[in-house]
């Protein structure tokens, strides 16, 4: 009886040892043939009053592909108000359209229609809003920052929201710095946001927060930062955005490839027959001198 159960506890044994073999020799290797998908324009412009119109023009690719994109470089770019023409931008190189003597105006709704040879039409419609209500914003030396030995400053400023209508806002602060190649850049500040002052999300270095919680009223906001050396420059931004330009930051600051905690989705696009995002800002900017 010891016997037999040996016996068949061995065959078992034998059994499992070559199911792997069995299972690679029935294994087919199957080619994945995805179709192939039209391509279609990828049109980007975040424009503001303060700087000339510049849309960035480039081809969608497969999901899959390692290739660069490809810059389109005979795109006609066209910007329109209602069913007028108001300009067509030239091509500045390597996809950048420009129209170097025009600026958009705030409040105004602009459409934006493109075409390329081999691409369907596309066309989006965008507008800046108005500059943010900001008054009697002052800054003095924090009390009790995080670090004694590191003093910070404090940055406070009303900001009075528009009733009934969504508003949307970014806050950055930043100081002009040079690199040891020579180069100058902007050295942007991590901002501590004081309550009932709270970002929402952060894209870089962009604090963007909605008016949920102040909606239609006059609030005294708060934020600190590290005070950089004295006699350093600072520069506040306090920009009031689109819903478009939200959404689309929210987006991709979302599924950024840096979350990695976040299932992959689409990122926000108003670009019709296309992909991309035309959306407008409106930035106040004060000069902070420590």
């Amino acid at each position: 009886m010891v016997l037999s159960f040996r016996m068949m506890l061995m065959r078992k044994t034998l059994l499992l040892l070559c199911l792997p073999l069995l299972l690679w020799n029935c294994t087919d290797v199957v080619e994945l043939d995805l179709p192939e998908q039209e391509p279609l324009l990828v049109v980007n412009s975040l424009f503001t009053p303060d700087s000339a119109w510049t849309v960035d023009v480039s081809a969608s690719q497969n999901a899959l592909s390692t290739e660069p994109y490809e810059q389109v470089q005979h795109a006609t770019v066209a910007v329109y108000q209602g069913n007028k023409l108001l300009f067509n931008m030239d091509h500045a190189g390597n996809g950048k359209y420009k129209a170097a003597d025009v600026l958009p105006q705030a409040m105004e709704h602009y459409t934006l229609k493109v075409t390329a040879p081999g691409f369907p039409a596309c066309e989006a419609t965008g507008f800046a809003p108005a500059l943010p209500a900001i008054s009697s914003l002052r800054v003095t030396r924090a009390s009790a920052p995080k670090d004694p030995n590191m003093p910070e400053a404090e940055v406070t400023f009303i900001l009075t929201d528009a009733p009934n209508v969504q508003n949307y806002y970014y806050i950055s602060a930043y100081f002009p710095d040079t690199a040891h190649t020579g180069e100058a850049y902007k050295f942007y500040l991590n901002l501590d946001m004081q309550a009932p002052f709270e970002e929402e999300f952060t894209m870089g270095a962009l604090y963007f927060f909605s008016d949920k919680l102040i909606d239609g009223k006059a609030t005294t906001l708060k934020l600190r930062y590290e005070l950089p050396q004295k006699g350093t420059p600072l520069y506040l931004n306090i920009a009031q955005i689109s819903p478009d330009y939200y959404l689309y930051a929210q987006t991709l600051a979302r599924y950024s490839v840096d979350n990695f905690m976040t299932t992959p989705g689409p990122v926000h696009n108003n670009i019709k027959n296309g992909l991309g995002i035309f959306a407008g800002y409106n930035t106040t900017t004060y000069l902070i001198q420590y």
